[in-house]
């Protein structure tokens, strides 16, 4: 025994430094990013510049993976069950990580303790959008439409911001329409350019095309603020003082991730984010830069939960 000493010695002081290189050379593999909605939404097409920013600048590789439907709440279970090893991150939003918790009885997860916060994203104002035929050419000449013509108007709900957006301009408003969900965003504003559908709310990059063409008319943001890529549509607020209903994107890992890792995710993110290339990036999309502690998304995010729920029970919004 008194031999083996000084080897056994020698293999824990070398176990040591291949310990802490073996820490530090996380990532060692592709990171695979849960994304609640499809391509052309707004956590798919932000997440995807992310990634592509990040890895150019730390060669990280990241895997995205659409996982569409249930309004998000696919993709949160699918990242909360997944390994807490940092191999596992998703792109979330007010709608899984907040305003589920009051549309739906199971979500399956809970967005506070099976979840680790990584940063926040960006903010995003939602623009009021009509089709260009429908017969109103603001917001005072849209609500006067809808009360003419109770339970005519139909809006596409390809999120709870638009779900949320809705109920709000329906109650100050006081005209009823009926919902037509889909599974994505740029699937509702799609029919509403073809007229299938009269109005939604949605991230200004989504429909900015549409409204350049003219296919679709701007009536008001959802911010108390302009957006700086849509100047001369005013903030619905200027009508009805109090409106406002953002939505927002965030990043989390599965809850039990170790700290150190969720610290290096959150640095590779905000260190992108807060470039002068993503600041006029995200300002041209109508979006506003939301970078984080960890620490500060999930107070956040517990705040969210509160408001979405105040929001949607003033709506008359029940749990599905």
């Amino acid at each position: 025994m008194m031999r083996l000493a000084p080897m056994l010695f020698a293999a824990f002081a070398l176990a040591i430094p291949m310990q802490s290189a073996y820490a530090q050379a996380y990532p060692a593999k592709p990171i695979r990013v849960m994304v609640p909605f499809g391509p052309g939404a707004p956590s798919d097409a932000v997440i995807r510049y992310l990634a592509d920013r990040v890895t150019k600048a730390t060669g990280t590789v990241f895997i995205i993976d659409n996982r569409v439907g249930a309004n998000g709440m696919l993709a949160a279970r699918e990242t909360a069950k997944a390994a807490p090893d940092g191999y596992t991150m998703m792109i979330s939003s007010n709608s899984a990580h907040a305003a589920n918790v009051y549309l739906y009885k199971d979500l399956g997860y809970d967005p506070v303790k099976d979840f680790a916060p990584i940063t926040g994203v960006t903010k995003n104002p939602h623009v009021l959008v009509i089709r260009s035929s429908l017969p109103a050419q603001n917001l005072k000449e849209f609500m006067e439409y809808g009360r003419a013509n109770p339970g005519k108007l139909n809006f596409g709900a390809g999120n709870t911001g638009a779900i949320g957006n809705a109920a709000l301009l329906m109650g100050i408003g006081g005209f009823t329409a009926v919902s037509v969900s889909y599974k994505s965003p740029p699937q509702a504003v799609l029919d509403l350019a073809a007229g299938r559908v009269d109005f939604t709310t949605i991230d200004y990059f989504v429909v900015a095309e549409f409204i350049r063409s003219g296919q679709l008319r701007p009536l008001g943001v959802t911010s108390t603020t302009r957006i700086k890529a849509l100047p001369n549509v005013a903030p619905i607020s200027d009508s009805y003082p109090g409106y406002e209903l953002l939505g927002w994107l965030a990043t989390f890992a599965p809850a039990g991730t170790p700290p150190n890792i969720v610290a290096q995710l959150n640095k590779m993110l905000t260190d992108v984010l807060r470039t002068p290339e993503s600041e006029e990036y995200f300002e041209r999309q109508g979006m506003q830069i939301f970078a984080s502690t960890p620490a500060v998304l999930g107070t956040f995010v517990q705040e969210q939960i509160v408001k979405w729920r105040e929001v949607l029970s003033k709506a008359g919004v029940e749990r599905q």
